[in-house]
């Protein structure tokens, strides 16, 4: 790996990290930043191959190592093709189908990215340091946001709102009490859970104790309830994990609890973990009030909340019900990119509804396939007797939070949980391998 390319793969990822939905910064034309560094990484990994004439090198032409993670992708960037048919030929516009395309087909960063992480590479190590400081800077921005909305702007709010959104375009929503819910906030959702565990692991630095205070800060002022659910999830799962991992070495349940019982830092650890996880349920009703003060009066409690996000999911749930239920065609094949969706052609709320409509049963089955692999690489390896780190604890942990949030919050079908699907997918099984050699 030269220089350039691993500046190249170094910009690629602070841009998705910090970049929301990928027009933050520059574009070029009717393409963003994010999609002309998508398409230079696969040109200069295609380059690499050639330079090398690595035709059937596997080691460096992961398009032509195949093993279930490749089959996956090549099955699931197939089915996309068979949507964009499907949908032109329902009679779709073309610019929508075009848009859905483009939305997955970053998973096509699989093949570069599954050469370029490696430990002799592009390290684990070196990605996490990335996320960490950038998640920082997000969380820093979007604070001071906030925090001149709720203060400096806040008696006259709308001419700083419309300023904000002139110059981040479809990047962020600005909330009734002035927080601001940005699209990066995916990973700083990542970034807390990482730096969490961590601490609670005893294996933190110094950027893991701030990003613990500012990533919670920043996620709580989202007022983005997904990330709460997602956040129960995840350190739920993470006891889980923990436990599995930590009653292995006793054989029977007896055992197995004794062992665990005398395991008291790991004791302390769910305690923790249980108290923050059921602390989201207080805060999951604050958030709802907080963000529908302005029409409610101080008498009404909870119950009387006409929750508008809530109700345009039941929209979105009736309507994809109504076209599934069609004909057979539509919910084994989908009805293919660019469906109207209770009037949205794209990127609705929930994303494996999405996908459902769009891309049929057999679509979705193909994404859980890819799902799936990411945890059996990771017990496959457990039981092989490599050793989860903290850090893929919290990846695994991360991936079942994340499978929650994205129902209510679309992230796993566009670039920003694509890549961290990949990820983790990649890291997983590079884990899984290693293990079979040992």
């Amino acid at each position: 790996m030269n220089n350039f390319e691993k500046l190249l793969v170094t910009v690629f990822f602070i841009e998705v990290f910090v970049g929301g939905g990928g027009r933050l910064f520059v574009d070029f034309g009717f393409l963003s930043l994010r999609q002309v560094l998508f398409i230079g990484l696969i040109l200069t990994f295609i380059f690499r191959i050639i330079k090398e004439k690595a035709y059937t090198n596997l080691e460096v032409n992961t398009f032509f190592r195949m093993n279930p993670v490749t089959i996956g992708v090549y099955l699931l960037i197939a089915w996309f093709f068979v949507s964009a048919i499907v949908g032109y030929s329902n009679g779709h516009s073309p610019s929508d189908i075009v848009t859905d395309f483009f939305r997955v087909s970053f998973f096509a960063a699989y093949f570069p990215l599954a050469y370029y992480i490696s430990e002799d590479r592009f390290t684990k190590q070196r990605i996490i340091t990335i996320l960490k400081y950038c998640v920082f800077g997000v969380a820093v921005y979007t604070i001071l946001i906030a925090l001149l909305g709720k203060t400096v702007f806040s008696a006259n709010f709308e001419p700083y709102k419309q300023f904000l959104k002139s110059i981040m375009t479809d990047n962020i929503v600005l909330r009734p009490s002035h927080s601001i819910f940005y699209k990066s906030h995916f990973f700083v959702f990542v970034g807390f859970i990482l730096s969490l565990n961590a601490f609670l692991s005893k294996r933190f630095t110094k950027i893991d104790i701030v990003n613990i205070f500012l990533c919670a800060l920043s996620l709580f002022w989202s007022e983005t309830r997904g990330f709460l659910l997602a956040i129960m999830a995840a350190l739920l799962m993470l006891i889980v994990i923990d436990v599995k991992i930590a009653s292995d070495s006793s054989k029977g349940i007896v055992n197995k609890v004794k062992s665990l019982g005398r395991n008291s830092a790991l004791i302390k650890k769910s305690i923790i973990l249980l108290l923050i996880s059921f602390s989201m349920v207080f805060l999951y009703k604050y958030m709802t009030l907080e963000r529908y003060e302005e029409t409610i009066t101080e008498s009404e409690s909870l119950e009387n909340v006409n929750d508008t996000s809530i109700n345009i999911r039941l929209e979105y749930y009736e309507d994809s019900k109504r076209i599934l239920s069609e004909s057979p065609a539509n919910f084994l094949l989908g009805t293919g990119y660019g469906t109207a969706i209770a009037g949205k052609t794209w990127g609705i709320e929930m994303s494996f509804l999405d996908i459902l409509v769009e891309q049929g049963t057999l679509g979705l089955l193909l994404w859980f396939f890819l799902f799936f692999l990411v945890y059996y690489h990771y017990y496959s390896a457990n039981k092989q007797g490599a050793v989860l780190t903290d850090v893929d604890r919290s990846f695994a942990a991360i991936f079942f939070g994340v499978l929650l949030l994205t129902n209510t919050n679309p992230f796993i079908n566009n670039s920003i949980g694509i890549t961290y699907l990949l990820i983790i997918l990649i890291l997983s099984r590079q884990m899984k391998e290693r293990a079979s050699n040992i």
